[in-house]
């Protein structure tokens, strides 16, 4: 069946959206802060040895990283995910810094697509449009996709995994749909160690569906869909390593670093709410609407009402605050967020409008969403173009923001 000119209005405006992101990020990169002895070099130095050396080449860098107290505040070579692929984007963009900012810019744009087309499937448009604009222009994500360093891209592997397991949700019958989630799983947990937090979250939410929900969830099916990914990730971890006591160790040195790294110590300590302070340092109107759809969430939810995405993301972020407060603490760690924050805002916009007619609605909620995508830019520009940010700790936002005297970093 043809779509009418209308159904197309949407995804054009969402390609033009895109493009004049691309135009902003892609101008910006001269602003972009590189530094070849801090985490990009790192990455560099992995991206380059993997493209000569093969997969044989990650025995010796754990090797390497595991001999040299001094790389222990710097990423280990356990990002295999991350690595193969920058590797695999060498080949034809050249193993240069340039090349991994270049990677971070097409994961964010990957990024964008992917929200935008999941959240079509669950909330239709034109709340997809806005929720996918949102996205795209958060300060947070514009920023970090001009850095030669794993964010983007782990943020793109984390919300894919978020909207396969929302998929799983609805229909855990199909295949595919567990096929899907596990290998984006894996995959996920392989680009970026912390990342199997999710699985916390994940977990509790299908117990809370089958026991305080009596949804018939098939527990032994979902069971299998955990291990299986976590077999394969302990198997090609090992693989990776060399042997199982090279993988302890590295492992065990990642845990403990943080306790010795001034930088982290100094930094990347806090409360359990930093998190929350960082987003709204960021895009503070944006977490303030997804603060306050949060509690509509849980006050429905005592009353009986149920939206099961809604019901989802608060499970996810009330979980994932929870656990992020046990480990240094940087914004960085958290961009996950970005999804249910986005979700959350143009859902209690939608609230705010009340009951007008659709079109008027339409109009509304989109003059707002594109004032907030306003806002994001300015603060992209203050913080990542003219303050030149690469480390978004809270200690230099709220310089930024003035809420602190200005100071060399």
């Amino acid at each position: 069946m043809t779509k009418s000119p209308a159904a197309w209005l949407a995804p054009g405006l969402f390609v033009l959206a895109l493009a004049l992101l691309a135009r902003i990020l892609l101008a910006s990169f001269g602003a972009a802060v590189r530094d070849v002895t801090s985490d990009d070099g790192y990455y560099l130095h992995y991206m380059q040895a993997v493209q000569q050396g093969g997969l044989a080449a990650f025995p010796r860098l754990f090797d390497q990283w595991n001999a040299t107290t001094a790389a222990w505040i710097y990423p280990p070579p356990s990002r295999i995910g991350f690595i193969v692929v920058s590797a695999l984007w060498a080949n034809p963009f050249g193993a240069s810094l340039d090349s991994l900012q270049h990677l971070s810019f097409a994961s964010h744009l990957a990024l964008c697509v992917v929200n935008y087309a999941f959240a079509r499937r669950h909330f239709g448009e034109p709340k997809a449009f806005f929720i996918g604009i949102s996205i795209a222009f958060s300060a947070l994500l514009m920023g970090l996709s001009r850095l030669a360093l794993t964010d983007s891209f782990n943020a793109l592997c984390m919300t894919t995994t978020v909207w396969l397991f929302l998929g799983l949700l609805r229909d855990p019958s199909r295949f595919r749909n567990g096929i899907a989630f596990m290998a984006s799983l894996a995959f996920m947990v392989l680009v970026k160690e912390l990342s199997v937090l999710l699985v916390v979250p994940f977990l509790a939410f299908v117990l809370y569906e089958r026991f305080a929900r009596r949804v018939p969830h098939d527990l032994v099916r979902f069971a299998l869909w955990f291990a299986i990914p976590g077999v394969v990730t302990a198997a090609v971890f090992v693989l990776a390593a060399g042997s199982v006591p090279t993988l302890v160790e590295t492992m065990t040195i990642v845990l403990k670093s943080p306790s010795t790294n001034d930088y982290a110590l100094h930094f990347g300590a806090g409360p359990w709410f930093r998190p929350i302070v960082d987003y709204l340092l960021f895009s503070p109107v944006p977490t303030l609407l997804a603060i306050g759809w949060f509690a509509v969430t849980v006050v429905r939810l005592r009353a009986g009402a149920y939206d099961r995405t809604s019901a989802f993301f608060v499970f996810l972020t009330a979980l994932l605050v929870l656990l992020f407060s046990f480990f240094t603490k940087n914004i960085r760690y958290a961009v996950v967020f970005e999804l249910p924050i986005r979700v959350f805002a143009v859902l209690a916009i939608s609230e705010l409008v009340g009951n007008v007619s659709a079109r008027r609605a339409m109009l509304l909620v989109g003059a707002v969403v594109v004032y907030l995508c306003w806002l994001d830019w300015t603060t992209f520009d203050l913080f990542w173009v003219h303050g030149h940010l690469y480390d978004p700790v809270t200690a230099f936002l709220a310089m930024y923001r003035k809420l602190l005297p200005l100071q060399a970093k």
